[in-house]
């Protein structure tokens, strides 16, 4: 079941972010999880009514944060961006990261954004993801680089 999630959603959440944390391109460079350091991310999702769960059997096996602010060359035009989207590997075969990601985009929809934006990580499954995201009608329309500046 997917759901809007509460702030006593909070240390599931905080704890798959942790998982989630471990496949990004920070942690694979040595900078470790810092234990409430996503809560932050948590709020500015909350309170704009882009975070979900995904629950199975009273348990939140995955979840999904975006945030939204006006474009930069149309400030009257509502975009959104993915923060984070992790199902726990053993509910991957299931509906639920994809129910997730219909229902930010149904949040997103609701809050009045025009656009919304996906992200997909070297680390994790970036093949299957752009093939999901394609399917869904989403277009490649930026790539990122990263370098460690310290």
């Amino acid at each position: 079941m997917i759901r809007d999630a509460t702030k006593e959603d909070y240390p599931a959440i905080e704890g798959h972010a942790k998982r989630f944390w471990e496949e990004t391109y920070h942690y694979k460079q040595g900078l470790p999880y810092e234990d409430g350091s996503a809560i932050l991310y948590m709020d500015m999702a909350y309170n704009q009514g882009l975070l979900f769960v995904s629950e199975v059997d009273g348990k939140v096996v995955g979840f999904t944060a975006g945030a939204a602010a006006p474009l930069l060359g149309n400030s009257s035009t509502l975009s959104g961006s993915e923060i984070a989207w992790w199902v726990d590997p053993a509910y991957r075969n299931s509906s639920e990261g994809l129910d997730l990601l219909r229902a930010l985009e149904n949040g997103a929809k609701e809050l009045g954004c025009s656009y919304w934006n996906m992200v997909s990580m070297q680390s994790s499954m970036p093949k299957a993801i752009e093939r999901l995201y394609k399917k869904m009608g989403y277009e490649h329309s930026e790539t990122t680089y990263q370098k460690g500046i310290n």
